[in-house]
């Protein structure tokens, strides 16, 4: 089984809500890269970010690894969302600072599940990194362009290496 080194994830919507698209890249130790990708009809742009990222740490889940990685995204409400903002969402029982539902509730606990079983097996937890989208980083270039295709219904040939499969969200 191929050793994960880096995760990038990007989201993409036609319209706010409209068509959407995501793009996972795994980075492997070996060198190689894994590509993921899937789109939803109907959506919105945060809701595919975080599709992304869950579809990343469900691999990472499934691959039983236990050497650290970090996780990629240029969204801010998932890097903020996962990494500070979902403890006191639900100390208040799923409602945010300003009183009201917490936007995205189903993924965001699919996600901090997730997020919590990958720490249990990692030596360290996933490291979350926040990158600039559209500034020429490879791996979020990477991502925008799979998860622009996907929302827009359009065929692109997707880089696979030794992983269990992975249904797409």
């Amino acid at each position: 089984m191929s050793i994960i080194q880096k995760i990038y994830t990007d989201g993409a919507c036609s319209g706010n809500p409209g068509p959407g698209g995501w793009g996972t890249v795994l980075y492997l130790a070996e060198g190689g890269v894994h590509e993921l990708g899937g789109r939803d009809a109907q959506t919105t742009n945060n809701r595919m970010e975080m599709q992304a990222a869950i579809a990343g740490l469900t691999l990472l889940r499934d691959s039983g690894q236990t050497q650290p990685i970090t996780l990629h995204t240029d969204s801010e409400y998932v890097l903020k969302g996962i990494t500070q903002w979902i403890k006191g969402w639900k100390r208040r029982g799923w409602v945010n600072s300003a009183k009201k539902p917490v936007l995205n509730r189903d993924l965001w606990e699919i996600m901090d599940q997730l997020h919590a079983e990958v720490n249990q097996t990692l030596d360290r937890p996933v490291q979350w990194v926040y990158v600039r989208g559209h500034a020429g980083d490879p791996g979020n270039e990477r991502c925008d362009t799979i998860a622009r295709a996907f929302a827009t219904n359009r065929s692109i040939e997707l880089e696979t290496a030794d992983f269990p499969s992975v249904v797409s969200l």
